[in-house]
């Protein structure tokens, strides 16, 4: 992975000498036309045309620029996704289904519990209760006889 990361690296570092390399030619070639216009016939005519000229290039820079940029962007996407896609896979899945596994052992845990140990103690209270209160019916229709 290490020496993955160390070719992208290095291979990005070229791509941005490489560019910064074109800028750099594109700025000297047209400071070159511009001083060659201006300094051979300063006219009202070659300014209008070197403007022209000057904002063209710079249009065809920003676009090149743009294009670069969500290239860029396209493929810092794509890496992020591929690297969650793994993380996913490889980390979260397997303690989701921990947690998953936990959770049917807790629910057999309590139904165990609800039926060795609640279910007849409820029964046993309800017994009790039970004659309690048919015992107390039977105490009032003693005490009504009398």
């Amino acid at each position: 992975m290490f020496a993955t990361a160390q070719r992208r690296t290095s291979g990005g570092l070229r791509l941005m000498r490489i560019a910064v390399l074109g800028v750099l030619a594109v700025i000297v070639l047209l400071g070159s036309a511009i001083g060659g216009l201006i300094f051979a016939d300063p006219s009202l005519e070659n300014l209008r045309d070197l403007v022209i000229v000057v904002y063209g290039v710079m249009g065809i820079l920003l676009v090149v620029a743009l294009i670069v940029v969500s290239i860029g962007l396209w493929l810092a996407v794509r890496v992020l996704t591929r690297t969650l896609n793994e993380l996913l896979r490889e980390q979260v899945r397997p303690t989701l289904d921990e947690v998953q596994a936990t959770a049917r052992n807790v629910r057999g845990t309590s139904e165990f519990i609800a039926d060795s140990a609640v279910s007849p103690l409820i029964r046993a209270i309800s017994v009790v209760r039970g004659v309690r209160r048919g015992l107390g019916r039977v105490t009032q229709l003693v005490r009504r006889r009398r």
